[in-house]
């Protein structure tokens, strides 16, 4: 363990006690049905997650397959009141004595953001978030990204964008490397399906705008960051629009940048015009939104194709960006077929104009899009379903 501190024993000490557990589930339940098969989901990040629930309630009702649901120490909420949940940090598996015999019978492992320790005998699964093909993460940890991706056996992607993109990158780390690459499936995008059905029980009254950028710390010479208050206090003074900041979930973390988040929420608090929605849902947010103000987050074609809203665009730096690899990338093509494309703080107004104006063409354009876009829209559960079965038989 990195630190040797009394929370770091408890958590450690809580992580061997669940194995042990599970150790004992699987030994039993297999006893009394040699057909039976165990499937692990991970949950490492505090994101929205009923859509991986809603599969895994789908899963449970095979009568061969029997569902863990397993939660870090930065995660409890929404999962811990599940049947069979563990608290579990898989950091400290190489910690504990016998762990590869303990979790042997885990035959399927899934998570929906990217784990780097896993039971040595289970099939592993990554479904994806990426709705598109904007980079994932910096230059910088590209790599060591790729490197973690090389312990998949298969990767869940929401269309066929995101597989290409997924390839591309795959054959050149794994070329250099010699490893065979993850197995890339089209399963359609369980997220947009979920939140596309969940809206629309939703009638809340559409009066806000939502911003919710990327990563504050991914590409910085690209992203809104930097103009943010800028943006935002325009916004408020010129408008009579209510304003709705949700930041990037990591940026909430120790991983991201929780003080810049707080410099925000601080500034606007006394405004009744703004609210900072820094909930796991963005349901809510969503459904109140005209439009949606964002830089390059996957975000942007989630809220489209599900709200059926416009996008705004920001790019301080698109000459840049134009000349760039960037422009190959279909997120970037596609942005006025769903939006606008906002180059400097200065057009914020007319462009919020002119999508106020416009947001009924947009919606023809977005279902128009998105149907080309998105294989299995609506049938993401199933087909994702379907093909966790046929890994397991």
């Amino acid at each position: 363990m990195k630190y040797l501190n009394i929370q770091n024993i408890k958590i450690y000490l809580l992580t061997f006690i669940n194995i042990l557990k599970i150790y004992f589930i699987t030994n039993n339940k297999f006893k009394n049905n040699k057909k039976l098969r165990f499937v692990l989901f991970y949950f490492p990040v505090q994101v929205y997650q009923e859509n991986i629930l809603e599969l895994a309630k789908k899963l449970k009702q095979n009568k061969n397959i029997y569902v863990f649901l397993v939660y870090n120490r930065y995660l409890s909420s929404g999962i811990a009141n599940q049947k069979n949940s563990f608290l579990l940090n898989l950091e400290y598996l190489r910690f504990i004595p016998f762990s590869n015999i303990l979790l042997q019978k885990i035959h399927i492992f899934i998570s929906n953001y990217v784990a780097y320790v896993f039971p040595t005998k289970s099939k592993n699964i990554y479904i994806s978030h990426n709705i598109m093909d904007a980079p994932l993460v910096n230059k910088e940890i590209e790599n060591k990204l790729f490197s973690h991706l090389s312990k998949l056996d298969y990767i869940f992607l929401p269309s066929d964008i995101a597989i290409k993109y997924f390839k591309k990158k795959l054959i050149y780390f794994f070329r250099i490397r010699n490893r065979k690459t993850p197995e890339l499936i089209n399963t359609g995008y369980l997220k947009l399906d979920h939140v596309k059905k969940k809206l629309n029980f939703l009638k809340n009254k559409k009066d806000s705008i939502l911003i919710a950028p990327t990563v504050s710390s991914q590409m910085k010479e690209f992203n809104i960051s930097h103009d943010l208050i800028k943006i935002i206090k325009i916004l408020l003074k010129n408008t009579k629009e209510k304003i709705i900041y949700r930041p990037h979930p990591l940026d909430l973390t120790k991983k991201g940048n929780i003080n810049f988040i707080k410099k925000i929420v601080n500034i606007f608090k006394n405004n009744k015009d703004f609210s900072a929605d820094l909930s796991k849902s963005y349901l809510n947010s969503y459904s109140r939104a005209k439009f949606l103000i964002t830089d390059f987050s996957s975000t942007a074609y989630t809220f489209s194709y599900s709200a059926l809203c416009p996008v705004l665009f920001y790019s301080k730096n698109e000459k840049k960006l134009s000349k760039s690899k960037l422009a190959s990338l279909i997120y970037f093509q596609d942005r006025l077929k769903v939006g606008y494309v906002l180059k400097n703080v200065n057009q914020i107004l007319l462009k919020v104009q002119k999508l106020n104006l416009m947001k009924s063409k947009f919606k023809k354009r977005i279902i128009n899009l998105r149907k080309k876009r998105i294989k299995y829209l609506d049938k993401s559960l199933k087909k994702t379903h379907d093909e966790i079965l046929n890994i397991i038989e």
